[in-house]
């Protein structure tokens, strides 16, 4: 499977639709966030299966685990690839989610790229979601590394901040695609870079031909 997720970030379905078409033959999973899901609900998600392509639900679930739990299995009939849940959830929250039959992947958020933090703090919180019986973390590509020397390569990094060249946003904790691939990324997430291109496809091949050989 092609390791860049694109984020879709975008606030109208047609929008949406254009770009899971236009960038098939480079982006396997589809990245939908709060603002889409909320415009275009079920019919968004059954856009992007109808095309072969899988959804990454990305609403970071954080409630009592109970209404966690039912989330994953709203999330798993609707058919989904992966979700996430937010890790300060705690250790209920997150082995209520992933005790889920037949659940989609589940991937904890660390901190958000957006935040400053500490390496400890990552390790921390992905080893609590390991423990709870998560597939991986979503996290920022700095701490890639020591994610994985503490728990294990298996354990699935997905990597936001990502970027063909550096630029200045929001951001704080950002890398190349070959940088974080490198490290050991088992998904990047990529959005405006290519988004926002004059030619998305372009540059969603660029990310695909810098990253398929590594």
């Amino acid at each position: 499977m092609n390791k860049t997720i694109l984020a879709l970030d975008v606030f109208d379905f047609k929008k949406a639709e254009k770009l899971v078409k236009d960038l098939s033959p480079y982006i396997d999973v589809f990245k939908v966030g709060p603002i889409l899901f909320l415009q275009s609900g079920k019919e968004i998600i059954k856009m992007i299966n109808d095309n072969g392509k899988k959804v990454f639900l990305d609403l970071k679930f954080h409630d009592i685990p109970a209404t966690v739990q039912r989330a994953v299995q709203s999330a798993r009939d609707l058919g989904v690839y992966s979700l996430t849940v937010h890790s300060c959830g705690g250790e209920e929250m997150l082995k209520l989610a992933t005790s889920v039959e037949n659940r989609p992947k589940i991937w904890a958020v660390t901190v958000l790229t957006s935040q400053v933090t500490t390496p400890e703090e990552v390790v921390r919180r992905a080893k609590l979601a390991k423990d709870c019986g998560v597939d991986g973390v979503i996290s920022s590509p700095l701490e890639i590394e020591t994610i994985k020397s503490n728990c294990g390569k298996e354990f699935e990094v997905v990597t936001p901040g990502i970027r063909p060249v550096k630029v200045a946003d929001d951001q704080k904790r950002v890398a190349t695609p070959e940088s974080a691939v490198k490290a050991g990324a088992d998904f990047i997430v990529v959005g405006r870079p290519i988004i926002q291109a004059e030619n998305p496809v372009e540059v969603a091949k660029n990310i695909y031909e810098s990253i398929k050989e590594l």
